[in-house]
Order: structure tokens, then C-alpha cells, then sequence
């Protein structure tokens, strides 16, 4: 009787450690497709929608908005295959990437193009489509100052070369315009291309060796192809290979010289007006003196001069993607780079994500 018991208890804690093997192999596998997931990323890009949303949301005078940070984060993907995967290069002792192992061949091509064309579309959400003014300094609203560029870098992307060329991925076929062209957003009946260009959207890309720009409106004008106008990642790109693209969101605005010149009669008008409330003897003095109508005139000709500088500026940064009178009003773009160059001091005065 008692070897029966023993040979039961036995028997329990055979089952009993089968059932925890089991349970752990599918803890293991549910974290692994968690991982895969990149719920952090998702997380982080909602972060920093609502501190855009809400940055924007404030008043610009007296620079409030700029004293509201942004919260958003970097993500870094790295892209692999193979059963386990390998690493890139670029993340080692790196915290917080997110790997995306992809399948062999031209699958495996089209992950990736997947995966680069919903980053671009991603960014251009999180940032609020160029629907709205994330960024600017409000004295250049009144012709004082000088209009800066202002990004937020919102994926790295890095690729294990050496694992994708084992799994037959060619990086030089990359084509993702051709991609964003060719196939619909998730969940829409509608393309990249077509759902970007309804909300304005622009972006530049890399190709062949220089930095290509593409207007999503041209895009159909036949100045660019879809066919031939691959991302070619590791081809030369100036000077030296791709090993990282990133994809960022830029922005840039100038007021036109009308519109400074309306803000500064208001000054004016508002100005005198309360001081002739407050003094009105001196008020009506300094109305009658040739000095103060030379000094408002002095200062009024240097905003003009100065909007004029400023709109300069500001076509320089978007000249690439608007034309004529849009490109010296600013822009709002979503830039592939190559993040291992000078690209981002290229196009940026001010970067405001978190690396």
C-alpha cells in the first residue's frame, strides 16, 4: 500500500512538471510575439501624438508653446532574419530596439518595404499630418529673429546585412515607393501614396546618389517613376554607404510680409491706444513729433527686411518638396536620411525627440 502511494505521487509530479514545462514554453513563446509586436514602440508614438496634440493646442505669443516639451522617443528597429535572428551593428548595448525578423526572398523584400512605408506614414500621424504648428519661434511672427528648422527623428531603422543576404534579400531592390504605390494602407481601401497625398503629405527620399525629393502631388505628374525609383540602401548615397536610414518629421514657417505688416499696425494702434488712456498728454506729444514716426518707420522697414531674410531661409528648407510662394511659407515633411551622415544638420536647427 505504501509503494502504491509513492508510485501515485510520483506519478503526480511527473504530470505536475510536464504541465509546468508547458506553461513555460508558452509563457516563452507569448513574450516572444509580444516583442515581436512592439507594443513599447506603439506606446511611445501615442505618448507623443497627445504632447503634440497638446503643444499645439497652446497659445503662440509670448512663446508659451516652446516651453511644453515633447515626449517623443526614437524607435529603433533592426531588421533580420532567420529563426533567431541576428543583430545590427549600429544597436549594440543598445536598450529598447525592436527587432523585426523578416522571411527569405522577395517576402522578405516586401517586409521590409512594408515595414519602411509604415514608418513613414506612422511619423506623418504621430506629428499631426501638417495639420498642425508643432514648432516655431512667435517673435519671427512679428518680423524679429531668425525661423529655425525643427524635426523630432521618429525611427532608426538598421539592417543585419550579412543575415538578410543569407535569407536572399538583395537591399539594393528595395523599392519603397514603388510599394507605397502599389498597395493599400491596413484597414483602407486606398494606397499609401493616394491616403498621403488627400492629407498633404510630402516626404524626400534617397536614391541613386543623391537625396531625390518627392512631392506626393507630383508623383503623378510623371516626375517620378514608381518602377525605377527604388531607395537603394546600401548603394553609395554621396559619399559612403547607408548602414541606417532614419525617418523624421521637419518643420519650418514664415509669415508672409503682410501678415507682419497687419501685426505690427495692430502693435501700433493697441500701443498708443492704451498709452493715451494711461497719459493721454504725452501720448498726443509723441504722436505730434517727427522722431517717433521715423523710429516707427525704421522698425517697421527692418520686420520687412527681416521676413524677407526669414522667408529666404525657409524656401532654402523647402524649396525641395513646395514651390513658388508655398516654399517661402514653410513646409511640413517626413525626410528619409541617412542617419550615419550629416543629413540631420542638413535639415534640422533644432531636433526635439528623445534618442
Amino acid at each position: 500500500m505504501v509503494l502504491f502511494n509513492m508510485d501515485k505521487r510520483g506519478e503526480i509530479s511527473s504530470t505536475t512538471l510536464v504541465t509546468v514545462f508547458l506553461l513555460l514554453i508558452g509563457f516563452a513563446i507569448l513574450l516572444f510575439v509580444i516583442l515581436q509586436i512592439g507594443w513599447t514602440g506603439k506606446v511611445d508614438r501615442e505618448v507623443c501624438h497627445q504632447s503634440v496634440i497638446y503643444r499645439a493646442s497652446l497659445p503662440e505669443v509670448g512663446g508659451v508653446r516652446e516651453y511644453v516639451p515633447l515626449k517623443c522617443k526614437t524607435q529603433k528597429i533592426c531588421v533580420t532574419s532567420g529563426f533567431f535572428g541576428g543583430e545590427c551593428e549600429e544597436y549594440k548595448n543598445a536598450e529598447s530596439v525592436w527587432t523585426v525578423k523578416v522571411s527569405k526572398g522577395d517576402e522578405g523584400k516586401t517586409q521590409i518595404e512594408r515595414l519602411i512605408a509604415q514608418e513613414i506614414m506612422d511619423c506623418w500621424a504621430t506629428m499631426g499630418e501638417g495639420k498642425v504648428a508643432v514648432f516655431g519661434d512667435w517673435l519671427t511672427q512679428y518680423g524679429v529673429g531668425t525661423v529655425k528648422s525643427s524635426c523630432v527623428i521618429c525611427s532608426r531603422i538598421a539592417f543585419d546585412k550579412e543575415g538578410l543576404e543569407k535569407a536572399g534579400i538583395d537591399l539594393d531592390k528595395i523599392n519603397v515607393m514603388k510599394y507605397m504605390y502599389e498597395h493599400a494602407v491596413p484597414d483602407k481601401d486606398i494606397s499609401y501614396i493616394d491616403y498621403l497625398t488627400a492629407n498633404g503629405g510630402k516626404m524626400s527620399i534617397p536614391r541613386d546618389d543623391n537625396i531625390e525629393i518627392v512631392d506626393f502631388d507630383d508623383y503623378f505628374n510623371e516626375k517620378s517613376n514608381p518602377e525605377t525609383d527604388a531607395i537603394e540602401i546600401s548603394q553609395p548615397l554621396g559619399k559612403g554607404e547607408i548602414n541606417e536610414l532614419g525617418i523624421m518629421f521637419m518643420q519650418i514657417s514664415t509669415p508672409t510680409k503682410t501678415e507682419v505688416f497687419k501685426r505690427y499696425i495692430e502693435g501700433i494702434v493697441g500701443g498708443f491706444g492704451g498709452s493715451f488712456v494711461l497719459a493721454p498728454s504725452v501720448t498726443a506729444t509723441a504722436l505730434k513729433s517727427p522722431t517717433t514716426w521715423i523710429i516707427l518707420a525704421i522698425i517697421g522697414a527692418y520686420e520687412q527686411v527681416n521676413t524677407w531674410g526669414n522667408q529666404a531661409i525657409t524656401a532654402g528648407y523647402c524649396g525641395d518638396v513646395s514651390s513658388g510662394e508655398d516654399s517661402i511659407k514653410g513646409c511640413s515633411v517626413v525626410r528619409m536620411i541617412d542617419y550615419g551622415k550629416e543629413d540631420i544638420s542638413k535639415y534640422c536647427s533644432l531636433v526635439e525627440s528623445i534618442p
